[in-house]
C-alpha cells in the first residue's frame, strides 16, 4: 500500500507541475467596436453572468490503488496529436480569462479542435469536417458582421447569430487525463463582454458517457462551456482547424505562424 502511495503522489505532483507548466497565458486585448463614437453615462454591461456557479454531486472517495489505475490507464497521449498552440477565453466566474490552447488532431477519428483548462478541468472540444466549415463560415460572417458594424450591443439570443454546431468533448485532471467524454450540440454567435465584442462558442452540459463506467467517482454531465474569441483569435483557430494544414500536420509538414495580435475597430 505504501508503494501504491507514493507512485499515487509522485504520478499527481508530475500532473500538477506539468499542468502549472503548461497553463502560461499570453495577453490579447480585446477588440474594440466603436459604432456609437460619442456615449454619455452610458454604462457597460456585461451581457454574461459571470457568477454562475456549475452544481455537481459530491464524489466518492476512492482508495489508491483506483485511482493510480485510472491514472495509468486513461492517459490519451495515443489518442492525440497535439500540433500547434493558439489562445482563447474561456468564462470564469471572476470573469474572462485568457488561456493557453493546444490544437489537436484525434487519431482513431476525423476529428480536430483544442484543448484547454477551463476552471479546474481540462476540456478538449473537437470538431468533424463538417462541423469544421460551419465553424469556418460561421467566423467569416463574424468578422463580416464586425466590419460592417452590424453587430448589435443590447441584442438578444446573439450567441446564437450563426447556428448550431456538433462537437465531442473529452475532459479531465489534466490534459494528458481526459477520461470523461460526451457528444452534443452548441451555438456559434457572438456576445459584448464589458463593451466588448467577442465571436463565442458554448454548449450546456453534454451527457458524461464514462460516468457509466465510473459511478460517483466522477460527473453525470461536462460543465456548460463558452468560450470567447478576439477576431484574431479566431482567425487562427479557423487557419488551424483548415483541412489544408490538417493535411500538413498529418504529412508531417511544419508550418511556421505568426503570432496573433487582436484589431482595433
Amino acid at each position: 500500500m505504501k508503494k501504491i502511495t507514493f507512485a499515487l503522489s509522485t504520478v499527481l505532483m508530475t500532473a500538477f507541475l506539468c499542468s502549472c507548466a503548461s497553463n502560461k497565458t499570453p495577453s490579447t486585448p480585446a477588440d474594440t467596436y466603436d459604432d456609437e463614437p460619442v456615449r454619455i453615462n452610458a454604462p457597460s454591461k456585461d451581457s454574461t453572468d459571470v457568477s454562475v456557479k456549475e452544481s455537481k454531486p459530491k464524489k466518492k472517495q476512492k482508495d489508491a490503488s483506483d485511482m493510480l489505475h485510472d491514472l495509468v490507464t486513461f492517459t490519451n497521449s495515443e489518442k492525440f496529436y497535439r500540433f500547434d498552440t493558439t489562445s482563447v477565453f474561456t468564462q470564469e466566474i471572476s470573469g474572462l480569462k485568457e488561456k493557453t490552447a493546444q490544437t489537436v488532431i484525434r487519431m482513431d477519428e476525423d476529428y480536430a479542435g483544442f484543448g484547454s483548462y477551463y476552471m479546474a478541468a481540462y476540456y478538449i472540444i473537437q470538431f468533424d469536417e463538417s462541423a469544421r466549415k460551419k465553424l469556418a463560415n460561421a467566423v467569416e460572417a463574424y468578422l463580416s458582421d464586425f466590419e460592417n458594424k452590424r453587430l448589435q450591443r443590447k441584442g438578444k439570443h446573439t450567441d446564437r447569430t450563426y447556428g448550431r454546431i456538433s462537437y465531442r468533448l473529452d475532459w479531465g485532471t489534466t490534459s494528458s487525463i481526459t477520461p470523461n467524454n460526451g457528444e452534443g450540440e452548441g451555438y456559434l454567435g457572438y456576445e459584448f463582454v464589458k463593451d466588448r465584442p467577442y465571436f463565442v462558442i458554448y454548449n450546456y452540459p453534454f451527457e458524461n458517457k464514462y460516468y457509466e463506467r465510473a459511478g460517483d467517482a466522477t460527473f453525470r454531465e461536462s460543465m456548460t462551456l463558452r468560450y470567447y474569441f478576439t477576431k484574431a483569435q479566431a482567425r487562427q483557430l479557423v487557419e488551424l482547424l483548415s483541412e489544408e494544414n490538417l493535411a500538413a500536420q498529418l504529412s508531417g509538414t511544419n508550418i511556421s505562424r505568426e503570432p496573433t495580435v487582436a484589431d482595433e475597430y
